[in-house]
This record gives structure tokens, sequence and C-alpha cells, in this order.
């Protein structure tokens, strides 16, 4: 058996502690607040979970719906009498990127204005239709979609389609599918209003016609061409590349020959045909000096900031007062006809406005830009 034996001292002690501990634990549970109170912090775990949902995502590149017509009705206007000797039939186009997309919409905007004139019964054997400048080099717009067509600029619409992407490449690019739908459509529409029809102008690499169609040369230098349709739908000569150009317009366009031929012979008819700011040029009047020529015409633009050496060709006087009507009576012309596109572009707005002069005197010019007119002169 072990020996249990505790001296008494030990248990003294052992009552003693443990009474002060049992006091001291009651008298904190019956006044807490008698010992001072510490805030422990506690451990944040929690988490800021919010997301901005504001993310831009990339612009979803859209087919172009048909654009609904921003005019009403297509007007007329008529200079002189009809005295069975012809007409000269300038048709001041409203157009914006949208219309050219597909190739019927395009279509459409033209024969509506074709179908006004011959309901108006102003088409005959001696009529001669002209459309505006850049007519045709609107079809760059063909098939594109809405990143492109809705940019701000053309600069950034440019960017759509690469960094170093340029307007020059554009035109190379889709140059064989722009001609074939400006061929087709004139050729067509000639045929089926029987009129000859100068078909404003398009862009296209340095192009012929050659044995009755249109050649292009797909590396050639850019020209800016007017070319001629006849009453039975077939190309006709004289190809007439722009000769004078803007310094935009140098930077993507070479420059025709100044010596080129210009006159379009037609049933009853011979013409003359000048390029937008061509008119300004004493040089292609001294030209036509003593050739046997009834008239004067100019597919033309004027577009935002335009100018051609010291002429601002947004004024629209400026086109009356330095142009055709000033040096027509040193050839043997006696009506002109000068044919402008009208139109949004990019926000900005084409303006140039349609005229024609009878006679040297009698003067009609087309009173707004923002709806189609038929300018129809009678000799």
């Amino acid at each position: 058996m072990h020996n249990l034996y505790v001296p008494p001292y030990k248990i003294l002690l052992f009552i003693i502690l443990f009474g002060f501990g049992f006091f001291s634990a009651s008298i904190l549970k019956d006044d807490q607040t008698t010992l001072p109170k510490f805030d422990i912090p506690k451990p944040d775990f929690s988490f800021d979970f919010k997301i901005d949902l504001n993310i831009s995502k990339p612009e979803v590149d859209e087919e172009i719906t048909k654009p609904t017509k921003s005019w009403n009705d297509v007007s007329i206007q008529t200079n002189g009498t009809d005295r069975k000797y012809g007409n000269l039939v300038g048709i001041q186009l409203v157009l914006q990127p949208e219309d050219f997309v597909k190739e019927e919409w395009w279509r459409e905007r033209i024969e509506e204005t074709l179908n006004k004139a011959k309901s108006s019964a102003i088409f005959d054997r001696k009529t001669i239709v002209i459309l505006p400048e850049h007519t045709g080099t609107g079809l760059i717009f063909l098939e594109e979609k809405s990143r492109f067509i809705n940019a701000d600029s053309l600069e950034i619409a440019l960017k759509t389609k690469g960094e170093t992407f340029s307007l020059s490449d554009l035109f190379y690019l889709k140059a064989e599918k722009m001609a074939d739908v400006y061929v087709r459509t004139f050729s067509e529409l000639a045929k089926q209003y029987n009129v000859p029809i100068l078909a404003g102008t398009i862009i296209l690499p340095n192009p012929k016609i050659v044995k009755g169609s249109l050649v292009l040369d797909s590396k050639g230098p850019l020209f800016n061409v007017a070319i001629p349709f006849s009453a039975d739908g077939k190309l006709m000569d004289p190809l007439v590349k722009k000769s004078l150009l803007t310094e935009e317009e140098l930077k993507i366009l070479s420059p025709g020959e100044t010596t080129q031929d210009r006159v379009w012979v037609v049933p009853g008819w011979k013409v003359a045909i000048l390029i937008g700011q061509e008119v300004f040029d004493i040089n292609i009047y001294n030209r036509l000096v003593g050739k046997p020529i009834d008239g004067l015409i100019s597919p033309s633009a004027s577009y935002p900031n335009m100018k051609w050496q010291s002429i601002d060709l947004e004024d629209s006087n400026v086109w009356k007062t330095e142009g055709i009507p000033k040096f027509i009576k040193s050839t043997k012309a006696q009506d002109l006809v000068q044919v402008f596109l009208a139109g949004h572009l990019y926000g900005q707005q084409w303006k140039g406005r349609t005229f024609n002069l009878r006679d040297f005197t009698n003067e009609d010019q087309v009173r707004s830009v923002e709806s189609p007119t038929i300018l129809n002169l009678y000799f």
C-alpha cells in the first residue's frame, strides 16, 4: 500500500488559493463593468464582387437594310419649248452611301428619275440624258456593311479594313465588280428607255473600250472617266478621262490627256464632254474652236472644301461666272448643261446646283438640292 501522507501546510495553501479563485470569479460574474472592455477587430473576409457589366463589345458588322428615300418626288423644270430639234436632259441625283450597297437599290434610285421623265413625255429620238459626276464612283459601297457605312468619316471607314488600307486599295479591290454593275445597269437603262445616256463618271483603273466592251488594267493608274451609252445600250466613244484634278483628287487619280477626243456624236447631235473643273480651262475650249458641235455638257460634283487653284468650287455661282457660260461663245455650241450630284456622305452635304443655258442667255437652275431634279433644255 502506498503512503498518501500530505503535509498540513500544503493542504492549507491549497484551500487558500482555491477560495481566492472562486471568490474572484464570483465578483467578475456579478459585476463585469469594473473591468475595461476592449474591441478586438474582427478579420474582414468580405470581398467586393461588383463587376462592371458595361464592357464595350466589338461592334457587330450588320447588313444594311434598304434605305428609305429622303424625298417624295422628282421635279421637272423645262427651259424652252419643244420645236422637235431635240433636248438635253440633265438629271440631278440625290444619293447617299446606302443607296449603292445593292445593285438593285442604286438602279432603282436612277430609274425613278428616268420614269418621271418618260411619263412626262420629254424623251424622243433626239434626247440626250446626262447624269452627274461620280454617279458610278459610289459603287465602292457595294456590299458594304454597317461598320463601313456608318463610320463617322471615310478615314475611319477605311480603318475597318486595316490600319494601312487606303482609298486607292478599295478602288482596285472593287474595280471589276463596280465596272460590271455600272455597264450592266446603264446598258439596260439606255435600251429600256431608248435614249443615249452619258452615265456620269466612275473611277476605274485605266479603262478602255475595246470592241464594244469595257476593259480594265488591274494594275493601271486610276482615272475618273465619263462613259457614253447609245440608245440601244452599247458603249460608245469617246471615253473621257478627267484631265484637271484638285489636290485631293491627285492623291489617288491620274489626269487624262488634255488632247483627248471629247466630242460625242449621237443621232442629230454633237456635244463636247467636260468633267467637273475642266470647265475652267481655256485650253480645252481652244481645242473645240471651229468644230461642228451643238452643245457642251458637263457631269460635275461639288463637295465640301473643294478647291481648284484659287477657285472655291463650293460656290455654285463660280461655275457660271468662270465656267462654261464664260467660254461657250468661243465654240460653235449654243446650249449647255452642267449636272451636279447632290446628297450626303459621312455627314457632309454635296450641294452643287445643276443648271443649263439656252441660246447664251436663257438660264435655268435647280431650285433645291434636297430632291432629284430633271432640267430639260429644248433646242
